[in-house]
């Protein structure tokens, strides 16, 4: 018996995934507004946090996802997991940037997308320290607080203001330090805030120009990748590197150029 891929989401269905990620996403929020973080346990290593926060928020909207979606896959952060028969899986990051929300620095958010047969469909951030609510559907645009967004009209390395984010093991920090040490010469300069969803939505914006990271997971940046797309931008994520790069369209080229140019010079030695 042949698998066929499952059929496209209507636009009808897309606008009503997006009201539920809306709805879902505000009612995690609502989990972060509470604070009470509990015992704080780790993950990857000493300086990789979670929290009852991250825990209970990843488990309202699995609870109800499997109410109302109960057919679709699902992929969480927090180790949420299942299949699904419809083609569709929402991909949940509960609080992105759990160091940031534990020292009270703002920038995190709730992310949650879905995707259809691997493709971002639908896309909420909810930066939770903030209040802002970015949200795309594919086809739709891209929206902050509901008004439409676009990304920067920067087409010159040398005057971008490029976000970028490091990773929690001593070695690969190390490592995307020599990196960065190689980029920064050729940008305005850069910025890290610690929220790979929430520099991905100020990309979609034009608060950043551009963003790159090597080392975030899928649930680290779907919804940000729907984002930057609807919002006029080019965005890519490799699973296997696990290396995203949005930028706007002129730029992106010369940022992926230069992002690789930098990561052979450091393999090189």
């Amino acid at each position: 018996m042949t698998d066929w891929p499952s059929p496209a989401p209507t636009g009808e269905l897309l606008d009503e995934l997006l009201g539920l990620a809306i709805e879902l996403a505000e009612a995690a929020a609502n989990r972060h507004l509470a604070g009470g973080v509990g015992d704080i346990a780790t993950k990857s290593s000493h300086s990789d946090p979670v929290t009852a926060v991250d825990r209970d928020s990843e488990n309202l909207i699995v609870d109800a996802l499997a109410t109302r979606r109960p057919d679709d896959g699902l992929l969480g952060e927090e180790g949420s997991e299942r299949g699904g028969t419809t083609g569709l899986r929402w991909v949940i990051d509960p609080l992105d940037g759990t160091v940031n929300y534990v020292y009270g620095f703002p920038s995190h958010a709730v992310s949650i997308a879905v995707e259809h047969e691997g493709a971002p469909v639908v896309a909420v951030v909810h930066d939770t320290a903030l209040g802002d609510v970015y949200s795309a559907r594919r086809g739709g645009g891209a929206q902050r607080n509901g008004e439409p967004i676009g990304v920067s009209a920067a087409d010159v390395l040398a005057t971008t203001l490029l976000g970028t984010g490091f990773g929690y093991d001593a070695d690969q920090r190390r490592r995307q330090g020599a990196v960065l040490a190689q980029l920064l010469p050729q940008v305005r300069d850069v910025r890290r805030a610690g929220s790979c969803a929430v520099d991905l939505a100020w990309t979609a914006m034009g608060r950043l120009d551009a963003f790159y990271e090597t080392g975030p997971n899928r649930w680290d940046v779907s919804a940000g990748l729907l984002l930057v797309r609807e919002a006029g931008g080019v965005a890519t994520f490799d699973d296997d590197a696990h290396r995203i790069i949005a930028a706007p369209p002129r730029l992106w080229n010369a940022l992926t150029d230069a992002v690789e140019a930098a990561e052979q010079a450091v393999r090189d030695g």
